[in-house]
């Protein structure tokens, strides 16, 4: 391959961190990429590899964070997978997680169920005061400008401030001041960052995480709000979906649940391996 591509990388909640498997499979087989458009935990995932660390320490960071915050999560691996009961029938959306979580059990005067202060910790120490400058691949980052309304892309300033507004999920963590910017993370509007790429970023690989759609007999509120949600979503991405050249589905990610941080192994492998296959069969410029 001669072309240097733009990387399109997203997911839903912890499914995000099998960015980590795409990028080690473009890599050993010595894909160029000369930018990377990342929202959720793809954007901290892509930042490290733009440093040219290796993936290691988030994946500890991002396993001790849920071990350690399982309780105020209300149980997030049980709730993204179990289907049974009444209570889970739509475990597998994290809208329909967030909505309850936030709006049936936390305090509606605050801003969120957790604070910054568990996890800036863990930020600061895989990245510091480094900058967008020091990347030595750009990396342009999604998030949602609450003051201006809109969906945009962070290219300059310090990793730390922006990683975190990349994982700010409504709700759950607060949003992050930058500037003049209130952020939060783009991902509940759409899992992929695909309406602000330009020609210029010509050609664009993009890398879907598949994500069962789970909507049969709605049962409560939330549940037909979530689906509705779900629905939404799904339709812009699939409109946005024009603006890339290359669309690699990763099949096999609709066994894992966005909340399953025990199998943050499985699901880097498993990444790793359909891309390994997807590369192997398609012809890239």
């Amino acid at each position: 391959m001669s072309e240097p591509i733009t990387l399109v990388l997203g997911g839903t909640g912890v499914k995000g961190i099998a960015s980590i498997g795409v990028l080690q499979s473009l890599h050993s087989h010595g894909i160029k990429i000369k930018k990377i458009i990342a929202a959720g935990i793809s954007a901290p995932i892509s930042a490290q590899f733009a440093l040219e660390q290796g993936p290691d320490t988030l994946i500890y960071a991002f396993t001790r964070f849920f071990e350690d915050n399982y309780n105020s999560l209300w149980g997030l691996e049980q709730h993204s997978g179990l289907l049974q009961s009444p209570r889970g029938r739509v475990g597998d959306s994290f809208s329909y997680f967030l909505r309850e979580r936030t709006y049936c059990q936390a305090n509606f005067q605050n801003e969120s169920v957790l604070s910054w202060q568990i996890l800036e910790p863990q930020i600061n120490k895989i990245f510091g005061d480094a900058t967008f400058s020091d990347l030595k691949i750009p990396l342009a980052v999604s998030v949602i400008d609450l003051k201006q309304g809109k969906n945009i892309l962070v290219q300059e300033g310090k990793l730390h401030d922006c990683m975190k507004a990349s994982m700010a999920f409504p709700g759950i963590l607060p949003p992050v001041s930058v500037g003049e910017m209130e952020l939060v993370s783009s991902t509940i509007y759409c899992d992929l960052p695909l309406d602000n790429i330009t020609k210029n970023d010509a050609p664009v690989l993009t890398v879907d995480l598949s994500m069962p759609f789970i909507g049969s007999n709605p049962r409560t509120l939330l549940e037909i709000i979530s689906i509705v949600d779900d629905i939404s979503s799904r339709a812009i991405k699939e409109k946005l979906l024009a603006n890339t050249d290359y669309l690699f589905r990763l099949e096999g990610m609709e066994k894992f649940r966005w909340g399953d941080y025990h199998q943050i192994p499985d699901i880097v492998e498993q990444a790793l391996i359909e891309t390994d296959a997807l590369l192997e069969k398609t012809k890239l410029p």
